[in-house]
């Protein structure tokens, strides 16, 4: 499970739900991943526009200390969907995973709000 431990190592995300998760990445789901990102030759152009269509009430949660996307990605996505709320928590890309305690509390506010 060499992916996994980078997953520690490289992303900070638990070991346990790290192996966890990883046990579940399948071949037709990396190859599934690996085409969408190879079709996405130019990611910006490509995929920005879509979220000015999102209609449904929407949360964004970001690790504030991500290297893969960092935080101001997460605020132009949460401007483009136009968010309720932007949360940067003090995790990495994994937030579900690092900080599923803060992330579910957010996540039932946010269902519990009125329509």
């Amino acid at each position: 499970m060499s992916f996994a431990k980078d997953l520690v190592a490289g992303l900070d995300v638990p070991a346990e739900p790290g192996e966890e998760m990883v046990s579940h990445v399948d071949g037709p789901m990396k190859d599934s991943i690996l085409k969408l990102y190879r079709s996405a030759l130019m990611i910006g152009a490509e995929w920005e526009p879509a979220p000015a269509n999102v209609s449904a009430p929407a949360l964004v949660f970001w690790g504030a200390l991500d290297p893969v996307c960092q935080v101001e990605f997460g605020e132009k996505l949460g401007l483009a969907v136009r968010a309720s709320q932007v949360m940067g928590l003090d995790c990495n890309h994994w937030t579900v995973l690092q900080k599923p305690a803060e992330v579910a509390v957010t996540l039932e506010a946010h269902w519990n709000q009125p329509k």
